[in-house]
């Protein structure tokens, strides 16, 4: 699996990431940015854990807390 970088996801503003974020953590069900298939946990077995998400079409990992220190160190 390879883990996506900020700049690969596209998002136009700030805003548009932190909201991202936000819904990946609060467990919502959306779709991968870069293929449009559904997002999973990438540690099943943690409990309620979502801090790293996965998406198995294109093969991607969606570590949180890296994005949002890009996303920090781009201000």
């Amino acid at each position: 699996m390879k883990r996506t970088l900020l700049d690969e996801l596209g998002f136009s503003s700030r805003d548009e990431a932190l909201s991202f974020l936000k819904k990946l953590w609060r467990g919502e069900q959306i779709p991968c940015p870069i293929c449009g298939a559904a997002l999973e946990p990438l540690h099943k077995k943690a409990k309620k854990s979502a801090c790293d998400w996965q998406c198995k079409s294109c093969d991607r990992t969606y570590k949180t807390i890296h994005l949002l220190d890009e996303l920090n160190a781009q201000r």
